[in-house]
């Protein structure tokens, strides 16, 4: 790459199907490139705690770990108090980020609140609402977070390319703001959020490997790499 300080972070998301594929496409993500890797805990049909906590140790600080719930597309049919206890567990993994939906955490937000590397997501997957409701959201999950180092990931559906710029304006609100801001767009009008928001503070970008995508408007790391090696 031509400027270094273009260069985001790459974060490529897997939703594997078994422990075994789970291991071989974290460590091709690694090698095609990738900062950090998402793993899809929901997609798997079975995994034990201490398989988790083996893989966290082998890649330490690399991995985001996420549940997601089924009401936010999750692949998983286990009741909402047994998905909250795999959370509740993984708070135990001190070498990875975990990623808790707003409503869960707004809920638990004592269990969550001082986990350092905690990622608070929201998504909205057919609408993007207006910059100025989106900011009151934001703050309100704020207030109850404690780390400079806790994220605040907003995803929203663009259905026009002006819904992105509704997610750009975010992050001159929260420039200064005692967590750090990830905010982009799904859908293919969104593609060019994904893009763009490491240039306005996002701290790394969701990609995929190979072809499989876990969101829609997901690009691929390799594209991804060939887009950014364009800017000078």
């Amino acid at each position: 790459m031509k400027n270094n300080t273009l260069e985001p972070k790459f974060c490529v998301s897997i939703a594997a199907p078994n422990t075994s594929k789970l291991k071989s496409s974290v460590n091709s993500a690694f090698l095609s490139g990738a900062h950090l890797v998402e793993i899809r805990l929901d997609s798997l049909n079975s995994f034990s705690i201490n398989f988790i906590e083996e893989l966290s140790n082998t890649h330490k600080n690399k991995l985001v770990l996420t549940f997601r719930s089924k009401h936010q597309g999750g692949l998983s049919n286990i009741s909402e108090s047994d998905r909250l206890q795999i959370l509740i567990q993984l708070l135990d993994l001190k070498h990875s980020f975990k990623d808790i939906e707003s409503d869960t955490f707004n809920r638990n937000s004592t269990l969550f609140k001082n986990e350092k590397n905690l990622i608070v997501s929201w998504h909205n997957f057919n609408i993007t609402p207006s910059t100025n409701s989106l900011s009151v959201l934001i703050k309100n999950i704020s207030k109850k977070l404690s780390r400079p180092t806790q994220i605040i990931k907003i995803v929203t559906y663009a259905n026009s390319l002006n819904d992105c710029n509704k997610v750009y304006k975010l992050y001159p609100r929260f420039k200064k703001s005692k967590f750090q801001l990830l905010a982009f767009c799904m859908g293919e009008n969104g593609s060019v959020s994904r893009i763009l928001s490491p240039m306005l503070g996002a701290p790394f970008i969701y990609c995929s490997y190979g072809n499989k995508v876990t969101a829609p408007g997901q690009i691929n790391i390799k594209h991804l790499k060939e887009i950014y090696s364009n800017f000078s």
